[in-house]
């Protein structure tokens, strides 16, 4: 019994102290985690508080990773107050309200993270004389900590998780399922972040050198290694196919090479103690990685002449520069350090992210440039442009919608901008630029249907879309609502929405929509005769919802949008459905 006492005082002790060395990251931490569990629990989402509230949570989850780097790099409180300044400024760049930004706004803040864990694994050597055998015991350290600190998270979440499962049907209690994600939250935000802190070691360049377990020689040498061959063999095979057929390489090139050089760089770390005696197997690894790096450039530069740079193409084309000049360092400097692969890992990612030269403001301006060709040499601009025309220009406006502001159109076709805003429609820009332009958007499915039909287009009969959608809807006397979309692309004309607590299912076929409850049939409802009768009433595309309403004795469907072609098939709809017990 007083062995657990003490292992209970000596995690306890162990988390004291982890605040005690990194009091700014475990409260970091602690704020996510406090901020989380009220907002998970709040229907006020446009709130100014929250809406602050989950700016300052998305902030603070770089200071879980920014404290530790910088007080590694010295224990001067001057470093602790340079960190706040840095999270300050960048929460003062972000934009107000999170919700409304674009995906690479996040895809850049989880980029940030990564080169800030990167830091707190070379931090503690720069400046300071070291050999590989102990950065490679610390960074061990730091990789192995973070991993195991999600494991146990995650089991302890699951125990906790089952527990409280238990209790709710032993004793009857109601617990709502919001209360496990915040039980998750509190387990990850809290227990996780801490263990993660506590598994830095204390004195990294005097950390004993230790022998590798059998699980990691296993590890690396039955697992990793041989993956790196087999990656190589596969890589270096397509290689000369290329040279021998004199083609192309295809596009998923760059992310098979991507894949292949994170297992030999992995595989190099891992397999330093037995290769340290043996240069030329390091060279040779170095050598391998450079070779593809080459390949990587070659598919890129194809990619870019063709599409021009995009943030993910920009993001490549970095790595490929980290890859090359870390391979040329190794294969010509003997004594090579491998704390530098971390430093300029995390230099290249933060350089790509700021300045006039970022992945954004690169990309944006390929992108731009590349677009305003394609409309000012559009002929005609109306359906009868050719389809990969229309295709690129469809794919390029969205892309744009996407990723960057709206404004980046003032650049493109300000006319066409000038006009949305003032119409004040819920349409998305692409669609209505294209419209705008003289022919339909072109979505990328559309585009593969047509290249696999041989270039042979089905037109469209009859397109139906409701203009004066509403944010409410009024739904006394039912009981359930559900959002639903059929796309003949993407269907497998089986069942397509399936709710196992309603016992529910919605499926289309041959033009029917049907709706089962309890594997009994609710409602059927032919959009053949539907569609017909539509016509007659209202042959215009641009439809008032009631027109696009169908009400039957257990249901109610309001399609938003419903299309059908040349061949009669009805090939996309999306409605919301309204049933009754």
């Amino acid at each position: 019994m007083s062995s657990i006492y003490e292992k209970i005082d000596n995690r306890i002790e162990t988390f004291l102290s982890t605040l005690k060395r990194f009091p700014l990251a475990s409260f970091s931490a602690l704020l996510i985690t406090m901020i989380f569990l009220v907002l998970i629990d709040t229907n006020h989402y446009n709130s100014p508080n929250v809406i602050m509230a989950y700016k300052i949570a998305f902030v603070a989850t770089l200071g879980v990773v920014l404290f530790p780097a910088l007080q590694l790099l010295g224990r001067s409180s001057i470093f602790s107050l340079l960190g706040l300044i840095i999270l300050s400024i960048y929460y003062y760049c972000l934009p107000h309200n999170l919700d409304n930004a674009n995906e690479t706004l996040f895809i850049r803040h989880l980029l940030l993270g990564i080169a800030l864990f990167f830091m707190i694994i070379w931090v503690p050597f720069i400046g300071r004389k070291s050999d590989n055998d102990t950065f490679w015991e610390y960074a061990q350290s730091i990789i192995f900590g973070i991993i195991i600190a999600i494991l146990f998270s995650v089991i302890i979440y699951q125990a906790l998780a089952i527990a409280l499962y238990a209790i709710e049907k032993l004793f009857h209690f109601e617990v709502e399922s919001i209360r496990y994600a915040q039980l998750a939250l509190i387990v990850f935000g809290v227990f996780g972040v801490n263990f993660f802190l506590s598994q830095i070691p204390k004195h990294p360049l005097f950390l004993h050198v230790k022998p590798y377990s059998k699980i990691k020689r296993i590890f690396s040498k039955n697992i990793l290694a041989p993956i790196a061959i087999i990656y190589f063999i596969i890589l270096f095979a397509y290689t000369a196919k290329i040279l021998i057929n004199m083609t192309y390489p295809s596009g998923t090139l760059s992310w098979v090479i991507v894949a292949f050089s994170f297992v030999a760089i992995v595989s190099f770390l891992f397999l330093s103690p037995y290769l340290k005696k043996s240069s030329l197997s390091q060279r040779f690894i170095w050598l391998a990685i450079f070779l593809q790096t080459i390949m990587l450039g070659f598919a890129l530069w194809i990619r870019v002449e063709e599409y021009g740079i995009t943030y993910n193409r920009y993001l490549l084309a970095m790595f490929g520069l980290w890859l090359g000049v870390m391979s040329l360092y190794f294969i010509f400097f003997g004594k090579a350090q491998q704390k530098w692969l971390f430093f300029f890992a995390s230099l290249l990612i933060v350089a790509s992210q700021f300045g006039s030269y970022s992945a954004t403001n690169m990309s944006k301006k390929s992108q731009t440039k590349r677009l305003v060709q394609l409309i000012s040499t559009a002929v005609p601009r109306s359906e009868e442009l050719d389809m990969k025309r229309k295709y690129e220009i469809s794919d390029g406006l969205a892309y744009m919608e996407e990723h960057y502001e709206l404004d980046t159109f003032k650049k493109v076709i300000p006319h066409i901008l000038k006009k949305y805003k003032i119409a004040n429609t819920k349409q998305d820009f692409a669609s209505y630029a294209t419209q705008a332009l003289g022919f339909k958007f072109i979505d990328k499915w559309q585009w593969l249907e047509y290249q696999s039909n041989h270039g042979e287009q089905r037109k469209e009969k009859h397109y139906f879309y409701a203009n004066n959608l509403k944010n409410s809807i009024k739904i006394q006397g039912y009981t359930h609502l559900i959002n639903y979309r059929y796309n003949y692309n993407t269907s497998t004309n089986q069942e397509d929405y399936v709710n196992d607590d309603l016992n529910l299912s919605i499926s289309f076929k041959n033009n029917q929509l049907q709706v089962k409850q309890a594997k009994n049939n609710l409602h059927i409802l032919d959009l053949n005769d539907y569609v017909d009768k539509l016509i007659k009433q209202n042959a215009s595309s641009n439809t008032d919802q009631e027109a696009l309403t169908h009400e039957g004795n257990h249901i109610k469907i309001l399609f938003k949008t419903l299309s059908i072609y040349d061949d009669d098939n009805i090939t996309d709809f999306e409605g919301q459905i309204l049933l009754k017990n």
